[in-house]
């Protein structure tokens, strides 16, 4: 019973694993090397008919991927997130820069809008883009 049970475990693990070889995991498991290591040798000695050894190496491989993975996510610094270029766009349209307050982004928006609005002569693509540039920075989907 426990050696059918092992083999089943086995089994799993290996689908796993072999489903982690796809190509967009391919940089994850060379970050990953020490349990694609482990998980080789545990597949080798459950071919070779070693079901205990085996099973020792399917437990250091998957320990060696949750601390691998854990030790990563804290060596790596949590750094705040970059403007996006479509926001660095919506400003140069606006004519504000990065350090603009909502209020600010509004009367720019208004006073780019009084000369661009169609009733006033402007084109509707213009009016449009000044929209959808303030829009954008002040993160109010349309």
């Amino acid at each position: 019973m426990v050696l059918l049970a092992v083999v089943a475990l086995a089994l799993i693990f290996g689908v796993l694993f072999i489903g982690r070889v796809g190509a967009a995991r391919r940089k994850e498991l060379m970050r990953q090397w020490p349990a694609v290591l482990f998980a080789g040798a545990a597949l080798l000695f459950l071919a070779r008919g070693s079901v205990r050894t085996a099973l020792i190496f399917i437990v250091l491989a998957s320990a060696s991927w949750v601390v691998t993975s854990v030790l990563e996510k804290r060596a790596r610094p949590s750094a705040p997130p970059a403007a996006a270029p479509a926001d660095a766009e919506a400003r140069s349209i606006l004519g504000v820069g990065p350090t603009a307050t909502d209020a600010e982004i509004r009367s720019a928006y208004r006073a780019k809008m009084a000369q661009a609005h169609p009733d006033r002569g402007g084109k509707h693509a213009e009016a449009a883009r000044l929209t959808a540039a303030r829009d954008r920075l002040l993160k109010r989907p349309r």
